[in-house]
């Protein structure tokens, strides 16, 4: 989804006090934010070897019929992902089946507004008991298949990133935990605006806001379309792109090239040299550009180099993240 927008999120006095970070990983938004990212087909460093062992194991027909009712889109139902205590997978599809049948009606009749909807898709509107069924029983499946396989190192993750917020909000508050959430979001009391598909507003009223750190959730924050639902904020959290390995390069026996293909590898190589303009970098490599900038994104986006403007050029720098790919060391842990 393209970024055109921002999300405001309007505080009072009484939400500073009532704003909460979720104790455990929410599996089910790991389950639905996936998906997404299995249905986006743009390369990946972070994300791009887990789609890859994932597509081959996910069967088609699964795949179609979850695709169908959380299409990654700017609108997917909010019923996919209620709001439990634990967020435990088995408490999260509980909650699903437990869906009133009007919200099942009233949300994926605005489904059906942005797409055509499948018969089974069709038949779950009408919350007809063997359809939220076979609804739950595809979660799980997907689950058991797609995520529960990665379950110990996406959980370990998503501790550290908990605890580091933990941190600044036991030392700092509540206004600190919402200035460390850039980059992505920018605290102005008393608004949070985050970066997002389309310009929205979330008047939170007093009942406060929930964060979840999310593993899967790329790029942007994500919040629920129903405002009258307890508002709940979802984060994207900075990756290691060996996740899917568990480790440096070689451990699995593989090279730097194979887990970022040939050409990022090449530019890595050389921003580990010095600091390098585009052109350069082009020209060093023989390759045009604008194919370096399409290759410069990726690693900027995985958090491996950073880059800024000097003059009519732009200049790459390795992170310390870029740094430890490059030498097979472990990388450092980054909270935002």
């Amino acid at each position: 989804m393209n970024v055109e927008g921002s999300l405001r999120i309007h505080f009072t006095s009484e939400d500073l006090g009532r704003l909460r970070l979720a104790g455990a990983t929410d599996w089910l938004w790991e389950v639905v934010l996936s998906l997404h990212v299995l249905q986006n087909r743009q390369p990946d460093l972070v994300f791009g070897r887990w789609r890859q062992q994932s597509a081959s194991t996910v069967s088609p027909d699964l795949a179609g019929f979850l695709n169908a009712v959380n299409p990654c889109a700017r609108y997917f139902p909010d019923f996919l992902t209620p709001v439990t205590r634990t967020g435990d997978i088995a408490a999260g599809i509980d909650a699903v089946r437990c869906t009133p049948r009007t919200q099942f009606s009233v949300q994926l009749t605005e489904l059906a507004r942005t797409r055509v909807l499948p018969p089974s898709v069709q038949q779950l509107s009408t919350g007809d008991k063997d359809a939220v069924a076979h609804a739950c029983r595809a979660l799980r499946s997907y689950y058991d298949t797609a995520i529960a396989p990665f379950r110990p190192r996406i959980d370990r993750r998503l501790a550290e990133v908990r605890a580091g917020y933990a941190r600044t909000m036991a030392t700092g508050g509540s206004e600190a935990l919402l200035r460390s959430l850039a980059p992505g979001c920018d605290w102005r009391p008393p608004l949070l605006v985050a970066r997002y598909p389309h310009d929205a507003d979330l008047h939170l009223d007093g009942r406060g806001l929930l964060l979840i750190p999310s593993f899967f959730c790329v790029r942007t924050p994500v919040t629920l379309v129903d405002r009258e639902l307890p508002p709940v904020l979802v984060l994207p959290v900075r990756h290691d792109p060996r996740w899917v390995s568990g480790g440096p390069c070689a451990a699995g026996g593989g090279t730097l090239g194979e887990l970022l293909g040939d050409t990022r590898a090449r530019i890595l190589d050389l921003a580990g040299t010095d600091a390098l303009a585009t052109g350069t970098i082009a020209g060093r490599l023989r390759i045009s550009a604008q194919t370096i900038s399409y290759h410069t994104r990726i690693l900027r986006d995985a958090g491996l180099i950073t880059s800024h403007r000097e003059g009519a050029s732009v200049v790459h720098h390795l992170t310390p993240m870029g740094l430890a790919l490059l030498n097979g060391l472990p990388t450092p842990v980054r909270h935002w």
